[in-house]
């Protein structure tokens, strides 16, 4: 399993953290699940792109949205 580390508002952060104690879940737990749910709704792009596309091609489309993990601050997580 993989380490993922996000920056939202802190007031956001606060309203799902009180959310997730009165669930009784973690607020991993919940964004895991959105997470999950999102891949369900939107895992169709992928078929459709790769009967289309070449499966190369794909990959260097998604090559920019994985650049911003590429920071000093999230070295840290490359020993995990």
């Amino acid at each position: 399993m993989s380490v993922m580390s996000i920056r939202i508002d802190d007031n956001k952060r606060k309203a799902l953290k009180v959310i997730a104690s009165i669930e009784g879940k973690s607020m991993g737990a919940i964004v895991s699940e959105l997470i999950e749910d999102y891949i369900k709704q939107n895992k169709h792009k992928i078929k459709e792109l790769s009967e289309k596309e070449n499966l190369n091609d794909i990959m260097k489309m998604s090559e920019e949205s994985f650049m911003e993990w590429d920071n000093e601050e999230d070295e840290i997580y490359n020993e995990l």
